[in-house]
């Protein structure tokens, strides 16, 4: 079965300006959040992994949500995505975090050790479940958004 994209669905019209704009208001949130925790302007925020909300399970959902509106939920564009999604959310959720707890405690004996290596390692990498949850709805509203025009 040979199965070809509708001429009317196109990656660059479609599929990268619902993950685009998830992604920017993701990563625009957690500069905002910072912002009002930190009372100071982290830049940084905006190109850093880790954080409230995810937007890498933002960017798999809304993929997936769009994959699901323009092929059925059924088909398997849909499920394709949802199941790269789910092996994206799960890495966020335990790999990625298990990286950022070493990170905290590597950090940790490096201060009591005495030794300074610039800020240390980046322990913000993984998510909290609230934090993919965040980002999932955050990525279904955005294709949702973008079909509802």
């Amino acid at each position: 079965m040979n199965m070809l994209m509708p001429s009317s669905v196109s990656v660059v019209e479609t599929l990268l300006p619902v993950a685009g704009s998830s992604l920017v208001a993701c990563q625009g949130l957690k500069f905002l959040l910072a912002l009002r925790r930190c009372k100071t302007l982290s830049w940084h925020r905006f190109l850093q992994p880790g954080g409230m909300p995810s937007s890498h399970a933002a960017v798999v959902t809304s993929l997936a949500t769009t994959m699901g509106l323009i092929y059925g939920w059924a088909s398997p564009f849909f499920q394709l995505a949802a199941v790269f999604g789910g092996i994206v959310i799960y890495d966020a959720i335990t790999l990625r975090r298990a990286v950022g707890e070493h990170a905290r405690r590597i950090n940790l004996i490096c201060h009591r050790e005495g030794e300074t290596h610039g800020d240390g390692l980046l322990e913000s990498m993984g998510h909290t479940p609230l934090e993919v949850l965040t980002g999932a709805l955050i990525g279904a509203l955005a294709a949702l958004t973008f079909f509802t025009k």
